[in-house]
C-alpha cells in the first residue's frame, strides 16, 4: 500500500498532495513529512491520509483532522482490512 495526504479547502474542494509514501508492506508504518513542506496550505480546513492498496481499493482516513502549522501534535491513522476492503481510522 501507499498513501498521500488530502486536504480540504474553504470551497469544499479536496486536493491531494503530489508527495506519496511509496509502496510498503502490510504491518509496516510510514510517516509523512511536515504537511506544509509537501504543499498543504496553512488555511486548509481539514486533512486526512488517502491510502491506495497495491492492486486493490483506496480509502480516506476518518475522521479528518485540522492542520495546525508548527503544532507538535501528530495524527496517527491505522489501515486495516483487505485488498478490496481497506479502512483507515484515526488512532490518536
Amino acid at each position: 500500500m501507499s498513501f498521500s495526504i488530502q486536504w480540504l479547502d474553504s470551497n469544499g474542494e479536496m486536493h491531494t498532495t503530489e508527495w506519496n509514501s511509496g509502496n510498503y508492506p502490510i504491518d509496516k508504518s510510514r510517516t509523512s513529512p511536515e504537511l506544509g513542506s509537501i504543499g498543504v496550505p496553512s488555511n486548509a480546513i481539514a486533512v486526512t491520509p488517502y491510502v491506495q492498496v497495491y492492486w486493490g481499493n483506496s480509502a480516506d482516513g476518518t475522521p479528518y483532522v485540522q492542520y495546525v502549522p508548527g503544532s507538535p501534535n501528530v495524527a496517527t491513522y491505522n489501515a486495516t482490512g483487505t485488498t478490496l476492503d481497506v479502512h483507515v481510522n484515526l488512532v490518536q
